[in-house]
């Protein structure tokens, strides 16, 4: 039974207390999309003590982002898992796909999606087809001929 009411707790009610009670502020685990690292509701700016509650926390999200699917079709579907909890949890994700199109030299036109994905609930940005450059290398922030050589490269890909 749900605190204070009579009726049994839905299933998205349940999913959430199970999400809930796995919490801890400190906790050095979390769970996001593998592909996108957007934390979806009921995980959303959730940390987990260890791997383990953080498998029994996605496994209640998962059963939350299904129901919610039962009611909404169109609700987003996620590819959730337990990752490290890191100081910044901006996560990158880039796709290329190839199109029915061809470009001018023949080859097979693609398109390329980039998602960057921060800690809140609805921080993300989504890219397609747009220059998208590396303006870090490993050590330092590149400098302006190597980043100039990067979009130069992608007009040519157009």
């Amino acid at each position: 039974m749900a605190q204070g009411t009579t009726e049994p707790a839905s299933p998205l009610q349940r999913a959430r207390e199970r999400v809930e009670a796995l919490a801890d502020p400190d906790g050095e685990f979390a769970v996001a999309c593998a592909e996108t690292g957007v934390r979806p509701p009921p995980v959303w700016g959730t940390r987990f003590p260890s791997f383990e509650a953080a498998e029994r926390a996605r496994d209640a999200a998962v059963a939350y982002r299904e129901t919610l699917r039962a009611l909404d079709p169109g609700c987003e579907s996620y590819d959730l898992v337990v990752c490290e909890e890191t100081e910044s949890s901006l996560g990158f994700a880039s796709v290329r796909e190839t199109t029915d199109g061809r470009r001018a030299n023949g080859l097979p036109r693609t398109r390329r999606t980039v998602t960057l994905a921060g800690e809140g609930r609805d921080e993300w940005l989504r890219v397609e087809n747009a220059p998208v450059v590396d303006l870090v290398g490993p050590d330092a922030l590149l400098d302006d001929e190597v980043v100039e050589r990067q979009l130069r490269t992608m007009e040519g890909e157009r």
